[in-house]
């Protein structure tokens, strides 16, 4: 008979294989769609060239991770995503070892593998974005504190504080995580002790100290990612939104996979028959209070379905425990329902080319993603017939798209910025002004240039690109202006 632990080494030696595998896949399948970066993508890619602090939107590590990984592996498209398709593999292994420790080698396995397989994980895996260095972190934060917790050691707890800080500085989201482990903590008179632990506050100020220079730098920028947080949730009473929150709890069972929601919900309900067990209390506790609060803000105004992200990890514990109960067959439908769902949705392409269906607008979730790498090969040579001019555009997405799709040339690229206050990032850090007014000026746009056009003493029109596909169009204008005479 195998022993206990050649058991469980095999088991890490089988995920670790599965990982790496389906990471491989996933990195063939993004380079394999046919599609340039989405303009958040293209747009974390021109943070990681001038990194900092904190940028307009979102806290930095983004930029930094993309920074690192393109230093490495150049400027491609594979190695923008790669930090998101690195991560979510960590991820499913950090959830691997929680569920180990709150249960054991077999379900910390199945968890992993079922975590690595929702349909969340399928998508966000081969685009980069904030949530996969937030969702690292969170899930490195449960396993850290489930086991400061339990043993109390030192390093468990500063393990906690830096992911806590690190994970605040991939989004704001982690800092949620107190006000769960607060939760945990006063439900029971026992736990409760652990507010006087001077290692849980030695954590909390080293959570504190990574967050810092990100509150600084939003200090001295007028805090600009509040305030564009405040903006797309509402909080400042300026709601012109019906609410979307069937949109969103539709988006969370979707992102689960239909059977691992409902074991989801079954486990609320066990918890409610059986309260006092801590690993239930523990995982919920992670789970429901984010997933409530974006239910609440999603009745009051709107919530993407990602904003309560996190939640998957210790919801996807929970279900998958509560699926083992049963026989294996039940755990094995719900994974395989949603291996099949990224088989085909990885490859709905290849399918509509063999039933010889066109690929429609309605029908093209990448469609943002196409075109632009076209558009941009058509400005090129106007650039390049005029190297001392400066390009402005009025919206983040051309200049973020056509930055990355012009990467080797020397342009400076500048935001049209009328208003005091920065509308993205490339006004707050690279607006056009009266500095510039000497210098000539070629305006991009998707809209009507006149209302630009008409603040320079002359203007004119050097192309209407258009760039025609199945499923999208892209056009921009193009307009030579000279003597800036003032926003006013």
């Amino acid at each position: 008979m195998m022993a206990a632990g050649s058991k469980g080494t095999g088991r890490a030696r089988l995920l670790f294989a599965w990982l790496v595998a389906l990471t491989c896949y996933r990195m063939w399948v993004a380079g394999g769609l046919g599609v340039s970066l989405y303009v958040d993508e293209a747009q974390y890619w021109t943070w990681a060239q001038d990194l900092d602090w904190g940028y307009f939107s979102k806290p930095p590590v983004i930029g930094w991770l993309i920074a690192l990984s393109t230093a490495v592996f150049g400027d491609g498209l594979l190695a923008v995503k790669l930090p998101a398709l690195l991560l979510y593999a960590g991820t499913s292994w950090l959830v691997f070892l929680l569920g180990r420790q709150l249960f054991d080698e077999r379900i910390g396995l199945r968890c992993a593998l079922t975590f690595s397989l929702l349909p969340f994980t399928a998508i966000f895996s081969l685009f980069v974005s904030t949530d996969a260095p937030l969702l690292f972190c969170w899930a490195l934060g449960v396993l850290a504190f489930s086991r400061a917790i339990a043993l109390d050691r030192w390093r468990d707890w500063l393990l906690m504080g830096v992911a806590v800080g690190l994970g605040t500085l991939s989004k704001y989201t982690m800092l949620s995580f107190g006000a769960c482990a607060l939760l945990y903590l006063l439900v029971d008179p026992e736990r409760r002790r652990q507010l006087g632990n001077p290692r849980l506050w030695t954590a909390v100020g080293l959570a504190c100290l990574l967050i810092l220079p990100n509150i600084l730098w939003n200090w001295a920028h007028d805090f600009p990612t509040l305030h564009h947080t405040a903006d797309i949730t509402h909080v400042d009473g300026h709601n012109d939104k019906s609410g979307n929150a069937l949109e969103f709890i539709a988006g969370q069972i979707g992102s689960l996979g239909p059977l691992l929601a409902i074991a989801f919900i079954a486990t609320i309900v066990v918890l409610i028959r059986h309260p006092r067990d801590d690993r239930y209390q523990l995982l919920h506790a992670f789970s429901l209070p984010l997933l409530g609060i974006v239910l609440l803000q999603a009745f009051r105004s709107e919530a993407n379905g990602n904003w309560a992200a996190p939640a998957f990890i210790t919801a996807c514990v929970l279900a998958v425990h509560w699926l083992s109960r049963f026989k294996a067959r039940w755990w094995m439908a719900a994974v395989a329902i949603n291996a099949f769902a990224m088989v085909m949705l990885y490859h709905y392409q290849d399918i509509f080319r063999w039933m010889d269906k066109p690929l429609t607008a309605k029908l093209d979730p990448l469609k943002r993603a196409r075109g632009w790498p076209q558009l941009a090969q058509q400005l090129r040579p106007i650039l390049a017939a005029h190297p001392d001019a400066i390009v402005v555009a009025e919206n983040r997405t051309l200049i973020a798209h056509m930055r990355y799709e012009l990467r080797d040339m020397r342009t400076d690229f500048l935001a049209w910025k009328p208003q005091p206050r920065a509308q993205d990032h490339y006004q707050l850090t690279t607006p056009f002004s009266a500095d510039e007014m000497s210098r000539t000026v070629i305006f991009i746009t998707q809209s009507d240039p006149a209302p630009v056009a008409e603040r320079f003493a002359s203007q004119e029109k050097l192309a209407y690109l258009t760039v025609q596909g199945a499923s999208f169009r892209r056009e921009m204008s193009v307009v030579l202006l000279k003597g800036f005479r003032g926003y006013q």
